[in-house]
């Protein structure tokens, strides 16, 4: 019983909500608070139970748990449901709902608890973050062991709270985390990047891709405004910017062309609006009513062919070797020189691809090679 130290716990719990490998250790130093086994946190929802989050200790158990399906005969849910012990805030002990002798009849009890030399639980009741239904943060203690007693369940009381937050916050941020790279991931196969501004045009997050991209045309650091690297156009991206934010006019100019320091060819950059209420205002993040720029290299070569999608628009394949080629700036006779044909060929396909694509010039046909590229 000695040695608590409850802001450490809570501090442990929060940091696991963002580094997920922590919560085991996190956990097991809450149950050694309780003088009990270890620690869970188990979903109420029928179709989740069997996700849970567990301590070290008990990892076997929370395996026979889930994978093993015994969440489906959990008594002690089943008896806080029709007892109504499952609100929200409660803290529950074995006592509340179950009697001594009941335990001795059932399998719940008999065939998983005794099997993993289990006794009393002890456990604090919230409501899941993803679907409102209710979980429970609980403490299994070992059989030999009594029941809890009442500074043990108040350490319960005054952390578990803490535990749910925490939990929340790791189920938002996982989520979150998965968002970003599926983004990150799509921009990356754009050959895109992307600088998060705030609603005072400073810097919040760059991509790896835009910082490689924007090497040479920003001058970028993080909770300052970005500037152009490129003296001559610090003026037009100052406005363009400005433009961009809730001071400014939206959309006025969307995109602008960047030049590089030093020489090179020009950066595409497009702003897109953040709308919507600031997902972390307690942390004065300011993204609400901030802007997304959009980085493209208008030169990058593709990553893929696009052959094959102009073929399931009706051209044949070699009417779409010619397409994207000529798309993509190459004039005639030098797609012929490439494709080792006639130019006359060459041009016979080209008035194929276009009636099959109901274009009529090469400039249409080049917008769509850009967008195919892209995708």
């Amino acid at each position: 019983m000695s040695g608590f130290d409850a802001l450490a716990l809570i501090d442990a719990c929060y940091a696991a909500a963002l580094d997920p490998e922590k919560w085991p250790s996190a956990l097991d130093g809450i149950a050694d608070a309780a003088e009990a086994r270890g620690a869970v946190i188990v979903s109420h929802d029928p179709r989740r139970t069997a996700q849970t989050l567990a301590s070290e200790r008990i990892a076997e158990v929370n395996h026979d748990y889930g994978v093993g399906g015994w969440w489906q005969h959990d008594t002690r849910i089943r008896l806080g449901r029709e007892r109504g012990l499952m609100r929200p805030g409660t803290i529950t002990v074995d006592e509340m709902y179950i009697a001594p002798e009941e335990k001795r009849s059932d399998p719940f009890f008999q065939h998983f608890l005794s099997r993993h030399s289990l006794g009393n639980l002890c456990g604090y009741i919230d409501a899941d973050p993803i679907d409102h239904h209710t979980l429970s943060f609980s403490l299994p203690r070992d059989a030999r062991k009594g029941s809890f007693e009442g500074a043990e369940i108040e350490r319960l009381r005054l952390i578990g709270p803490h535990v749910v937050r925490a939990f929340k916050l790791a189920t938002l941020v996982g989520e979150m985390r998965r968002e970003t790279e599926g983004l990150t991931s799509a921009l990356d196969r754009m050959r895109a990047g992307v600088i998060v501004l705030d609603r005072h045009g400073r810097v919040r997050l760059v991509s790896p891709a835009a910082e490689t991209l924007g090497s040479g045309y920003f001058v970028l650091r993080s909770g300052a405004v970005p500037e152009a690297a490129e003296p001559a156009d610090r003026g037009r991206f100052d406005r363009f910017l400005a433009e961009a934010l809730p001071t400014g006019t939206w959309p006025r100019q969307g995109t602008i062309l960047l030049r590089r320091r030093g020489g090179g060819h020009p950066l595409f950059v497009e702003a897109m609006p953040l709308r919507g209420s600031d997902p972390f205002p307690a942390a004065g993040s300011g993204l609400d009513g901030g802007a997304v720029l959009l980085l493209r290299d208008l030169l990058a070569p593709a990553t893929r062919p696009i052959e094959p999608l102009l073929e399931q628009l009706g051209l044949t394949r070699a009417e779409a070797r010619v397409a994207a080629l000529v798309g993509r700036g190459s004039p005639p006779r030098e797609a012929a020189d490439q494709l080792a044909v006639g130019e006359s060929t060459v041009r016979s396909q080209l008035r194929a691809a276009y009636a099959k694509l109901a274009i009529h010039r090469q400039s249409e046909l080049a917008v769509l090679i850009t967008r195919l590229d892209s995708l």
